[in-house]
């Protein structure tokens, strides 16, 4: 069943959030966040797997200023990280928990949308059940392996620079992270440059937060993507050491190139739909063990659930 709900934050932006729901009655919630610049439609394939898997009711929800929000930074809309964990995304929480009372809900980001779940889930731990991150690491050029720092930096630098000339990011120009505005980009900037989640003008230390988080994590890596590389996702997960968590890889779509890999697995989802299908049967049921090498890799291995 496909259908939908407005989601009107206190400032007065405006997003709709489209269910993907399974046959099941009791199925979780699995509230879907997308990367920087993708439209919450691309990621349709992935809810409609998610929903036919019987894994849960897949809802997709565009970021501010993306896909069918009613903000366009062209338009002089200014915002940052902060609008987005402190307005839209407790706002959507709020309907979601009313529309599907009792359920499990967890959220799912990917890239961009897995590092605000992050520290939005820092902020709201109560409200959720868990949290799933594809693809996602951090985006501070230090966090990517020693021999590949200078392209990350160089790239993310230049994009910095554009984003302080213009008054507005044109990244559906320039190909990379969508039509953003400059304070959005200052935070993200914040993190590429310094590895620091501070977004502009809170007052919450979302770092800190992180910090005392202990919900079940799951992460999903794609093998050798090139802008989730796996010291980037170790990173982003270091933040939240209390954090009961399970890492898992996945090929993604083997013949595409790896840079492609790290958007395309939304498109042919089988292999993450399998990975969280799994996941949510049993999960805490994983202690850590070493990487290996086979196609749909464990990072964890099932051991001592009964001990954690």
């Amino acid at each position: 069943m496909d259908s939908q709900l407005s989601v009107v934050s206190r400032d007065g932006a405006r997003h709709e959030m489209r269910f993907f729901a399974p046959r099941s009655p009791d199925a979780p919630v699995l509230l879907c966040l997308p990367a920087m610049g993708m439209a919450a439609e691309y990621y349709r394939p992935f809810a409609e797997a998610l929903a036919l898997a019987d894994a849960g009711v897949a809802v997709l929800l565009d970021l501010r200023g993306q896909g069918r929000s009613s903000v366009r930074a062209r338009n002089g809309g200014e915002f940052g990280y902060r609008e987005i964990l402190e307005l839209d995304l407790p706002e959507a929480i709020g309907c979601l928990r009313q529309a599907f009372p009792g359920r499990r809900l967890y959220l799912v980001g990917h890239s961009l949308g897995g590092q605000l779940g992050l520290f939005l889930a820092a902020r709201m731990a109560a409200a959720l059940d868990g949290l799933i991150l594809v693809a996602t690491g951090t985006a501070y050029y230090r966090d990517w392996p020693r021999g590949g720092r200078f392209k990350p930096w160089l790239v993310t630098a230049g994009i910095r620079a554009v984003a302080r000339i213009l008054p507005w990011y044109p990244g559906s120009r320039l190909g990379f992270g969508g039509d953003q505005p400059a304070r959005l980009m200052r935070d993200w900037g914040r993190v590429t440059s310094r590895g620091e989640y501070r977004p502009e003008g809170s007052d919450f230390d979302y770092e800190q937060a992180a910090r005392s988080l202990s919900l079940p994590i799951l992460s999903v890596e794609v093998r050798s993507d090139p802008v989730a590389p796996t010291t980037a996702t170790e990173a982003l997960l270091a933040r939240a050491p209390l954090a009961s968590l399970t890492r898992l890889q996945v090929d993604g779509v083997r013949r595409h190139r790896p840079w492609k890999r790290h958007f395309s697995w939304a498109r042919e989802p089988a292999q993450v739909v399998a990975a969280i299908g799994g996941w949510l049967a049993k999960p805490r049921r994983y202690t850590q063990r070493a990487p290996s090498t086979s196609m749909h890799t464990p990072l964890m291995s099932e051991a001592s659930s009964e001990a954690r």
